[in-house]
């Protein structure tokens, strides 16, 4: 698991660290910095698999801007020579310190951009250096030198963690013309394109209705949150469904309306509920066993009444922390109700907010459970209320 994270030098983050947890999830202002941390990691990722460019970039959900746009270049102060990335993984066999160097003194038209990337793996018990790599080599990966006597088995842990964990993370951003399949996912993946893509063809894979099952999920609790959903099915597009003026994809969700007639009680994804979903695209990246072990989703909540992205995310911590293999989940919201499903007496369950501060500079804060926090709970407030009044931090200062 990615255990912790330390940015230098990119974008609002002149330097932050934060140590992580399974579900960790992000509150902050507009413009606070919140997806700057998501894109940082993203960049690790194209690097892991082995090529920096604005093709690695886009495939894992990073906005594109001119290399200079990306490091840290504050008022009064110079430039940020390098962006720094460093990342640590912890399993029970080794602890890997993953670090990406970017030198910002490049040719905007040089690509793949240059980089060093250096990895040191340590046995996690004697903290042991296995081995330490330090590469300046875009695209290019050579075998690592083994510490004479050293096992395999560890080696071989790190890189799985880089291959199959990190290469693969990805910044999903979920818009409704897509989730409807009315407009192509032009950055496709599996099990579902970043903008929500192919999400019919991910949930026929899930929905096991004879048996009632949603992967893992027992389907009564999906139609609990969609409380509205008689049946969902997936089935190919109809005019009897869609007008032919709708474009569809080779598949669609069919939801069956519980309180409608029933010669007219079954709608397609064009004409349901949005919040259903994005609900069906929360679950899909807990449950499908192709979805990334360690990915990000911006503004789970949205398109959500704040009790149903309440409960979503209730559900959804509760099927992270089941998934095997492991999976690990960074994520952004505005909605203050997403904060009373959290469990943070659980330190897997991670909450954090994020401002500016006097500098102008990105800070991220990790909220405790604390006495105070138990004593304002105790008394009737909710995290939610206490986010609002501005005691977690991570809130605009406006009237």
């Amino acid at each position: 698991m990615l255990t912790s994270i330390t940015v230098r030098g990119f974008k609002s983050l002149e330097q932050v660290e934060v140590s992580l947890g399974s579900v960790n999830v992000f509150i902050g202002a507009n413009g606070s910095g919140k997806s700057n941390l998501l894109e940082a990691l993203g960049f690790v990722s194209a690097v892991a698999e082995g090529r920096l460019d604005d093709q690695a970039l886009a495939r894992r959900g990073v906005r594109t801007s001119a290399p200079a746009l990306y490091r840290s270049s504050f008022a009064k102060t110079q430039p940020a020579a390098e962006i720094r990335i460093e990342t640590r993984f912890d399993t029970s066999d080794c602890q890997l310190d993953y670090t990406l160097r970017l030198p910002m003194a490049i040719d905007e038209r040089e690509r793949p951009w240059p980089f060093t990337e250096t990895r040191l793996l340590r046995d996690p018990d004697s903290q042991t250096v296995l081995y330490e790599r330090d590469a300046g080599m875009p695209g290019t990966f050579a075998a690592p030198v083994l510490a004479e006597g050293t096992a395999n088995q560890p080696i071989g842990d790190a890189i799985s963690l880089r291959a199959e964990v990190l290469a693969d993370y990805a910044v999903f951003a979920p818009n409704t013309p897509t989730l409807r399949g009315m407009e192509a996912d032009i950055k496709q993946r599996v099990p579902v394109g970043l903008a929500g893509g192919q999400l019919a063809e991910a949930v026929q894979e899930l929905l096991k209705p004879k048996r009632g099952k949603f992967g893992d999920l027992d389907l009564d609790k999906l139609l609990e949150l969609l409380d509205w959903v008689d049946e969902i099915a997936v089935v190919p597009p109809s005019r009897d469904l869609t007008s032919a003026s709708v474009p569809t994809s080779r598949s669609i969700i069919r939801f069956t309306d519980r309180w409608m007639r029933h010669d007219r009680n079954q709608l397609s994804a064009y004409d349901a509920s949005e919040g259903a979903l994005y609900v069906l695209f929360a679950l899909v990246l807990a449950l499908h066993p192709n979805s990334p072990r360690l990915f990000a989703i911006e503004n789970l909540d949205q398109n959500m009444h704040p009790r149903l992205a309440r409960a979503t995310v209730r559900l959804f911590c509760e099927l992270i922390l089941k998934a095997k293999p492991q999976r690990q989940a960074l994520l952004t919201t505005h909605n203050p109700l997403v904060l009373d499903g959290l469990d943070l007496r659980d330190d897997r369950i991670r909450l954090f907010t994020v401002g500016r501060n006097a500098k102008g500079a990105t800070r991220i804060d990790r909220v405790q459970v604390g006495p105070e926090m138990l004593k304002a709970i105790a008394g009737g407030l909710a995290l939610s209320n206490l986010w609002i009044m501005g005691r977690l931090g991570g809130v605009p200062d406006l009237f």
